[in-house]
């Protein structure tokens, strides 16, 4: 969650505010898959060490993401795998950067023994494909497994429902330290954008509810961890230019949905992004996003790109979303958060400059050895694009280059996505050859691997404390009334989510 004021990559505490949730099935189904799986060779898979070297290098401190350390004042430090650690990774960087002649990303047909590789998932995307009912679990409904992450105000365990086999991410927040740092609009705000989203590339949610004490989040758990710690543990920290453009392609289709939607996403980074078991992301933790209610309509344009002759202009949907809030990670911030005039959704495609970058380079564009460094360098810097590390040592190409300058345009007005969102970024040169429709099939560079199956394992999760006080689920009651005037969380609604094709395990063919 996010935090006040600290050093280094660490988001900015300011309040935003949220209307009542609305629990509407009636999504969008514009931006639903028509997926058929593709072909290309196998990349190698990596495992995440769980255990951290406590003396390891800090890059610096953050918070607002859940699978981090509290410290003291409840600042929160991201940790960074220490060499030893190296070991256990298996993994060839060669294939990594072969993804430009055999990627599944790009355009084609898919081939039979691909169809055999790939791990097809039966859950469907479209606008009645969700149903909302009153909640029919609580909290004595699940067994706590282990802790996957603490925050400032909650923690995230891997829990399993009783009576099956069914692992999922609960998230559980302290309704006192809500009050006591006055977060309740973004728990309202998380559960507006988690109940209404029905997107492969957003962590799905299935069960909200409370009790006296806690609100509760159970979500879909992705057992490939932070996607973070994956690029930490990569040979130099960092992606070839391919594997950059395929996770810099899942995250703009799902800004796009978000944007569609009505909402601003507000906080993208590495640490807000989960690896599913696939590797394919899952954005997360969205207490900073911003609503526009009601979004606006979505308008269609002509592109001059071969590949998108029409499409779908977004940013009129969020044409009339402009807020003042001070929030954001430092180092992801835009220049216009920093100066206090306003920021509207072009902040997105701000910190999607910064994230491509860092996947290039393991380090952001305009980190400095202080925030006010830091903040000069974001307002006055300009991206400089140097070999990249090993193992690639090799120079992005022009086209890269071309849409991070753009991305990262100081003038909002001017950015790229300015004028039609996330149809000026598919647009771009960069992606020339990326189907967007496919990637949800495409074999992405990064695979998780998992010890067990189901991934109760947690290995891509790092190991945490014991609890000094743990929660006990059993004990704790389900609140079947909320309505009062007395509840300040009377409008945090307890739901259940039913998704067609959930039933379904994933199937391998």
């Amino acid at each position: 969650m996010a935090a006040t004021m600290q050093l280094n990559r660490d988001p900015v505490k300011m309040e935003i505010s949220a209307p009542p949730p609305s629990y509407s099935a009636q999504l969008p189904s514009r931006l639903k898959s028509m997926l058929v799986p593709q072909t290309r060779d196998p990349d190698p898979t990596f495992t995440v060490p769980n255990t951290f070297d406590d003396s390891a290098v800090h890059k610096g401190l953050k918070s607002n993401s859940w699978f981090s350390s509290s410290l003291s004042q409840n600042k929160t430090i991201r940790r960074i795998a220490s060499a030893p650690n190296a070991k256990l990774l298996a993994q060839t960087p060669s294939h990594d950067s072969d993804l430009s002649s055999n990627s599944s990303l790009h355009r084609g047909q898919p081939s039979l023994p691909q169809l055999q590789r790939v791990r097809l998932c039966r859950r469907t995307y479209s606008s009645s494909s969700i149903k909302i009912k009153n909640v029919e679990v609580g909290p004595s409904s699940f067994v706590k497994i282990r802790m996957l992450g603490k925050g400032d105000v909650g923690k995230v365990y891997m829990v399993k429902q009783k009576g099956t086999d069914k692992l999922y991410a609960m998230k559980v927040l302290s309704k006192k330290e809500m009050l006591k740092r006055n977060k309740i609009k973004r728990a309202l705000a998380e559960q507006e954008i988690l109940t209404t989203s029905n997107h492969p590339f957003i962590v799905t949610l299935y069960h909200s509810f409370q009790s006296h004490d806690y609100l509760y989040f159970v979500m879909e758990y992705c057992m490939g961890g932070e996607f973070f710690r994956a690029l930490q543990l990569r040979p130099g920290k960092c992606l070839s230019e391919e594997g950059a453009k395929f996770y810099a392609a899942e995250v703009t289709a799902a800004l796009e949905y978000l944007h569609l939607q009505g909402h601003i996403y507000r906080d993208l980074k590495p640490e807000n992004i989960l690896l599913h078991q696939s590797g394919h992301i899952m954005l997360t933790d969205f207490d900073l996003s911003k609503g526009s209610h009601p979004p606006g309509k979505p308008g269609v344009i002509r592109s001059g790109a071969v590949y998108h002759t029409l499409c779908v202009d977004t940013r009129s949907c969020v044409n009339n979303l402009r807020t003042n809030s001070f929030v954001g990670t430092e180092e992801y911030i835009a220049p216009e958060v920093i100066k206090g005039c306003g920021h509207t959704s072009a902040v997105d495609w701000w910190t999607l400059g910064i994230l491509i970058y860092e996947m290039l380079y393991g380090t952001t564009p305009f980190k400095g050895s202080s925030r006010n460094e830091t903040f000069w360098k974001i307002l006055h810097s300009e991206p400089s694009f140097p070999e990249q590390p090993e193992p690639y040592r090799a120079h992005v190409t022009s086209s890269c280059k071309n849409l991070i300058r753009k991305l990262l345009q100081k003038d909002e007005h001017r950015r790229l996505g300015s004028r039609a969102g996330a149809a000026d970024i598919k647009a771009h040169a960069f992606f020339k050859n990326v189907n967007f429709a496919l990637l949800r099939h495409c074999r992405p560079p990064i695979v998780p691997v998992v010890q067990q199956p189901d991934g109760i394992d947690a290995i891509n999760f790092r190991r945490m404390p014991p609890e000094s006080i743990s929660l006990d689920l059993e004990a704790d009651r389900l609140m079947t009334s909320t309505r009062s005037e007395e509840n300040p969380f009377d409008k945090f609604s307890s739901v259940t989510l039913h998704h067609d094709g959930d039933s379904d395990t994933e199937t391998t063919y």
